[in-house]
């Protein structure tokens, strides 16, 4: 039997590599609550750097903005009973705060395994695993121009589709350099859940030393998804991922980027791209239009740039966080 505190599970990823659609699927196991995004490493700890939890008015004041945020709203859990969790373990910190929101929220489930997907962690993973030393983590790629062409969509995200290329080639490479042969983390394409859905879940679920269900997608339902904002886009994205899995959406990028758009991912990612088997031969030499547009797209980025500097100045850096982060807090 897994100790469900011993051996959390993260989802992470680029934004927009099928770590929904995965959160959907564990979270119709039995044993296993994956919880709303927190956002807690790329928000919450990095914006109260400098409260010192082990003095009482300083975890109150983090405490009071946390348990009172629409975030925190997301999970239908009782504030009372999370801090008793979280109190409950003795030493007020980070990693108490993290793992006892996140428990309260796998017993509100009735389950006793707990999880989060906040795709954005993959950055964070050193800080998690050692919290967590016997944590399990879940790697979703996906095919970056697959990943570019969803995210310019989003109303949170970079309007600049070399931006969103560059992220795609360091994430890998982080993964790469540092959790590659990590036994603890696991890569998972996105292309292979769909076209050899049976196999990848029964290798994630051997991985997670948990039971892999036949029916599991089947029985993906409003009930057993993580509570999240239940209006507008997050709303139909959640609705979205329980639609049967279909292979069409593969290569939907194909219709909804430009040529010039297609050309730049494919010269900022090209080594990459061939490493993962999602391009084969030389790469295309970019169009004077293509050039054209990656030059002037740079340029309007630096700008942006130096006016996230400016409203830092004036707001202060959570202005900017926010920004890069999409986070919606409350």
């Amino acid at each position: 039997m897994v100790i469900a505190n011993e051996h959390p599970i993260f989802i992470v990823g680029m934004p927009r590599s099928g770590t929904t659609l995965l959160t959907t699927i564990l979270s119709a196991h039995p044993r296993i609550a994956i919880s709303p995004e927190t956002h807690f490493l790329t928000y919450w700890v990095p914006t109260y750097h400098n409260l010192d939890f082990s003095k009482a008015t300083d975890f109150e004041a983090f405490w009071q903005v946390l348990s009172r945020s629409k975030r925190f709203s997301y999970f239908d859990i009782d504030p009372d009973k999370t801090l008793a969790a979280i109190l409950a373990k003795g030493s007020l910190n980070n990693a108490s705060i993290f793992a006892g929101w996140l428990e309260t929220y796998a017993e509100r489930c009735q389950k006793p395994r707990w999880g989060e997907k906040t795709p954005l962690h993959y950055q964070h993973l050193d800080q998690l695993l050692t919290w967590f030393p016997k944590a399990q983590v879940l790697w979703m790629l996906r095919d970056p121009r697959a990943v570019a062409a969803s995210l310019l969509k989003m109303a949170w995200a970079s309007n600049y589709v070399h931006i969103h290329a560059e992220q795609w080639n360091q994430s890998t490479r982080l993964y790469e350099e540092h959790w590659q042969t990590d036994p603890r983390v696991k890569l998972i394409r996105y292309e292979d859940l769909i076209h050899q859905t049976d196999l990848i879940l029964k290798e994630i679920f051997n991985f997670l030393n948990e039971d892999y269900l036949e029916g599991l997608l089947a029985q993906r339902t409003v009930e057993t998804i993580p509570i999240v904002n239940r209006q507008g886009w997050a709303l139909s994205h959640l609705n979205q991922t329980l639609q049967p899995l279909e292979a069409k959406a593969i290569d939907k990028w194909k219709q909804e980027l430009w040529p010039e758009h297609v050309a730049i991912v494919n010269s900022v990612t090209d080594a990459l791209q061939k490493r993962y088997r999602y391009s084969e031969g030389s790469t295309p030499r970019l169009t004077i239009r293509a050039i054209l547009l990656l030059k002037l797209a740079q340029l309007h980025w630096k700008l942006d740039r130096k006016l996230m500097n400016w409203r830092a100045k004036l707001f202060g850096p959570s202005a900017r966080r926010a920004h890069d982060i999409g986070a919606e807090i409350g």
